[in-house]
């Protein structure tokens, strides 16, 4: 356990939470730093499935990079919060948002694969309101992720959204009462674990090239070719292959 990130370890699961509850959880690049370690953990563990990220207390999710605390220290080579640079996380990120996620917060919940907000969360990029641009990954994804008309008006402005406009918008896949959104995320995973996780793998990263604006489908499907050897070679593939047969649920491994 990291002085300002928690890490726990669940099972197939590993739960980071952002500890830094006095500063709304927001991360200096100390903070930024343990992240990424804690996310290099969940990448090159074969025991490990499923990240799911949540913040300490009960105010908010992450209220983004402290701006009084060393702010322009450099951040680890993974980028802000060890995720905005970071290359190859084919595993899935569960966003547990159980208050403000605001700027680099939201920025976190923009990268995850899926996204599990409290009632009471609010989301929203207020870096221009303090000189700043969202340049942890808010300014490049929200434009992809919402009408431009929308996207922009939350950038340009630092306007915020809540919970529940934010599910109209498809931002957040599920909303849940206040204090369950660990829970929430935690049923996510049971659900995702369902399926072989070299499958979710593999998934996850079509999935994500196939974002790359300069990614054609066609590479998107010699990059699948490429991967079908692969996952049709795997003990988890036959598994589910006999399971579906036997009619029974599968066993996974990872392998």
């Amino acid at each position: 356990m990291g002085e300002f990130i928690e890490v726990e370890r669940d099972g197939r699961l590993m739960i980071i939470t952002m500890n830094r509850p006095k500063s709304l959880n927001s991360l200096h690049t100390p903070a930024c730093i343990e992240m990424s370690h804690a996310l290099d953990e969940l990448q090159n563990d074969p025991d490990l499935w499923i990240g799911i990220i949540t913040g300490a207390g009960d105010r908010a999710f992450c209220s983004g990079h402290d701006l009084v605390d060393d702010f322009f220290e450099p951040m680890p080579a993974t980028g802000w919060a060890g995720m905005a640079k970071r290359q190859g996380l084919n595993k899935p990120i569960i966003s547990a948002v159980n208050g403000y996620a605001m700027g680099g917060g939201f920025e976190i919940a923009l990268m995850s694969d899926i996204v599990v907000a409290e009632e009471r969360a609010v989301f929203g990029l207020s870096e221009p309101r303090w000189g700043f641009c969202a340049f942890g990954g808010g300014a490049q994804n929200l434009p992809h992720r919402l009408p431009k008309p929308i996207a922009m008006g939350m950038l340009l402005t630092g306007n915020r959204m809540g919970a529940a406009e934010a599910a109209r918008w498809g931002l957040v896949n599920e909303v849940v009462p206040n204090g369950t959104s660990v829970e929430a995320a935690r049923r996510w995973a049971d659900d995702i674990m369902k399926c072989s996780p070299a499958a979710v793998r593999f998934t996850k990263q079509v999935a994500m090239m196939s974002l790359e604006p300069e990614l054609t489908h066609r590479p998107a499907f010699d990059i699948i070719e490429d991967l079908k050897p692969v996952l049709f070679a795997m003990e988890d593939t036959k598994e589910g292959m006999k399971a579906f047969a036997e009619k029974r649920p599968p066993v996974w491994t990872g392998r």
